[in-house]
């Protein structure tokens, strides 16, 4: 039994061979031939077909990762640069303090002469020459009482007639009673009448200054480098004596 079948696929192998190699095409047993007469017909000079070389394949692409974000990291500081020299220090002078003087009741005479000594002596825009006219001014007044009772007896007459009144004790006119004071004398002449319709006596009215024309020189910014310059002023106006601003006074 084994021989019979080592027999059969030996002749199964012989045949198979001999139909490989196209010897049963006779009897139409045997491979296909494997022509396509009708590519060789499309073909165009296939004789300048030039075959390059096969490029590699590359690699596949690594998939993206997202990207982190970046945290900026902080600039490295420059270098300090080398400190130079220090320079030598200036001596720095003290800020000179400065104050305001002023002299009134300049009379015109002397106001010239002054106009002229402090051209020489300061910038215009340093000094003030202020004119002051002083225009005149009546009162109603009643006096002198050179006795104190006769002064006091004639304020409780004001009083109980409820008159108001000021007492006056000026070398010029004290001791005595101010009605009011005015700017002109028929203001004084009307009051006047309205006193004496309440009962007032003994009251007349007076000029109390007349009008007067007068200087005041005023040096707002003086150092003490100028008060050489300040004595020089004092000797020329006698009499009168430059003084601290009113405002600065009152500040000290």
């Amino acid at each position: 039994m084994l021989r019979l079948i080592v027999l059969v696929l030996i002749v199964l192998n012989v045949g198979l061979y001999a139909r490989g190699q196209g010897w049963l095409l006779a009897y139409g047993w045997g491979p296909t031939p494997q022509r396509e007469p009708q590519r060789l017909a499309q073909q165009i000079h296939p004789e300048a077909l030039l075959i390059l070389p096969g490029v590699a394949a590359s690699a596949p692409a690594a998939p993206e990762v997202p990207a982190e974000p970046q945290v900026p990291t902080p600039a490295a500081s420059a270098p300090a640069a080398p400190t130079s020299a220090p320079e030598p220090k200036t001596a720095v002078s003290a800020p000179q303090t400065t104050a305001c003087w002023q002299i009134a009741d300049i009379e015109p005479a002397q106001a010239d002469a002054l106009r002229a000594l402090l051209r020489l002596n300061f910038p215009e825009a340093v000094w003030v020459l202020d004119e002051l006219g002083l225009p005149e001014r009546w009162m109603v007044y009643m006096g002198k009482y050179t006795n104190p009772d006769e002064l006091a007896k004639k304020r409780q007459q004001l009083t109980d007639l409820k008159v108001n009144f000021s007492v006056i004790t000026s070398a010029t006119w004290g001791p005595g009673v101010s009605l009011g004071v005015f700017s002109s004398q028929e203001g004084a002449n009307t009051t006047l009448q309205e006193l004496a319709r309440r009962g007032v006596r003994s009251a007349r009215v007076v000029r109390e200054r007349s009008s007067s024309q007068s200087y005041r020189l005023r040096l707002p910014t003086i150092s003490p480098a100028d008060q050489p310059v300040l004595e020089v002023i004092n000797a020329a106006l006698p009499g009168k004596t430059l003084e601290i601003c009113p405002s600065l006074a009152a500040a000290q």
